[in-house]
């Protein structure tokens, strides 16, 4: 299932349980907001310790899920 309609069955899921929607909206934005901000101390912690091997493995990672959703959109 696209991301799209996951997002679209969560705002859905909100209207039909009639759930004031600045409750989940705040918390879900302070936990992303938090979330982030750990990454970014952690990949810091983690650039000063493995320096240039670390962007190579990302790049190997980023490669591999574009690689990934590509082979995904022409052969599933």
């Amino acid at each position: 299932m696209p991301v799209v309609g996951w997002f679209l069955g969560i705002g859905l899921s909100f209207a039909m349980l009639d759930v004031n929607i600045w409750y989940p909206s705040v918390m879900i934005g302070i936990i992303t907001g938090c979330m982030s901000l750990l990454a970014i101390g952690i990949g810091k912690r983690l650039g000063v310790l493995f320096g240039k091997r670390m962007e190579v493995v990302g790049g190997l990672i980023l490669v591999f899920i574009g690689s990934r959703i590509l082979f995904l959109e022409f052969f599933a």
